[in-house]
């Protein structure tokens, strides 16, 4: 079994070849209409609450909501994308900048030189995940926390729910 190797400058010079690069199309990754933007979650419990911890990462917190509706726990929102706003007008004008929001400063200075996608892989768009609360917690007293990518709802147990510790008679 024979290695191929970059051996010689002439197959270096290749690899890098300007034109193979600069003239390529745009790559964007094609997801089949039923496949929707699903964050994960981890669901945990201790005595006192439920926890739900999502991972939302590159998601503001103010495109995020959270609703209750009887017994289901609803979490929606959108994750926005930088090519998105971009791609979104028909011929991108290089004159003012199709960035809003919290960008760097530097991104903004790629976008108004004309800065234009070629490889996107990231997931963007809307998302919705919803859970069915069991009848012992106490919705109206949910809190929830959004730090570092990750969306943490803590769900309070019914106080008559907690279970104290007590010892059953063996007769």
């Amino acid at each position: 079994m024979r290695m191929h190797t970059l051996n010689s400058a002439n197959d270096l010079d290749a690899f890098f070849k300007p034109l193979h690069f600069l003239n390529r199309q745009p790559v964007y990754r094609k997801k089949p209409q039923t496949e929707a933007l699903r964050p994960l979650v981890d669901i945990s419990e201790n005595n006192q609450a439920f926890f739900i911890h999502a991972e939302l990462p590159g998601v503001k917190q103010s495109d995020v909501k959270i609703t209750v509706d009887k017994n289901i726990l609803s979490l929606a929102g959108k994750k926005a994308s930088l090519f998105s706003k971009i791609n979104s007008d028909s011929d991108l004008d290089c004159s003012k900048s199709h960035v809003e929001g919290d960008v760097s400063s530097e991104v903004e200075n790629q976008v108004s030189e004309g800065l234009q996608a070629q490889v996107v892989e990231r997931e963007y768009g809307q998302f919705t995940r919803s859970f069915t609360l069991p009848e012992s917690v106490d919705a109206k007293n949910m809190k929830a926390k959004f730090s570092d990518g990750v969306l943490t709802i803590e769900i309070p147990k019914k106080e008559e729910e907690i279970q104290k510790s007590f010892e059953v008679e063996i007769n």
